[in-house]
């Protein structure tokens, strides 16, 4: 064996082998007030690239999304339907979550701890549940990578939605890479010609 492996450059494209998608539901009040938007088709996009990727590469994806728990003991959970195509196959993790980070279902949090905190996120907000994520995977001395193109931001108060996201991924860089989809699906490509 003659290859010499760059320990960092292996750990960086083991950071990035398993995909969560956040929030990627149909849930009319996520919604609410939110137009259509150019950015949010564009993310909406990029995250079905980014599946199509994983999935046709047979990495791991797992899907977060919050529930509100229910008024009473007998009451079920009212599960909003995900996006067309981003309904999740039987081999997919599904993680379901009270608060806005990730880290606040038990089973997410030993699914990244068992992964030693390495995966790549993307999805819906940036500014609550992708954001809240990255930071308590920071505290958690997790290595995580945020696909920024893959995720929009709320309105809020008099920040429009361009502006949120900018800032919120100017914030994410503190906790978390930030990257792109395209570069993420490039460093996770198998090589052409690699030495085994």
């Amino acid at each position: 064996m003659t290859a010499v492996i760059n320990l960092r450059e292996f750990k960086e494209q083991r950071a990035a082998s398993t995909l969560v998608l956040v929030d990627m539901h149909a849930d009319p009040s996520a919604l609410e007030g939110e137009p259509c938007s150019a950015e949010l088709l564009e993310a909406i996009g990029n995250c079905r690239t980014a599946l199509r990727h994983a999935r046709a590469l047979g990495l791991p994806v797992a899907f977060t999304r919050q529930l509100n728990l229910p008024k009473t003991l007998w009451a079920t959970p009212n599960c909003p339907h995900w996006i067309k195509g981003f309904e999740p196959t039987r081999v997919d993790m599904v993680f379901d979550r009270q608060m806005p980070s990730c880290y606040s279902s038990m089973e997410f949090a030993e699914m990244a701890d068992r992964m030693e905190g390495s995966y790549v996120i993307a999805g819906l907000f940036g500014e609550g549940a992708c954001l809240s994520t990255a930071i308590d995977a920071f505290h958690r001395d997790h290595r995580i990578t945020f696909l920024a193109d893959a995720s929009v931001s709320r309105a809020r108060r008099d920040v429009s939605a361009l502006t949120m996201h900018k800032a919120v991924s100017g914030i994410m860089s503190l906790y978390a890479q930030v990257g792109g989809t395209q570069p993420w699906i490039h460093a996770t490509s198998p090589r052409i010609g690699a030495s085994r």
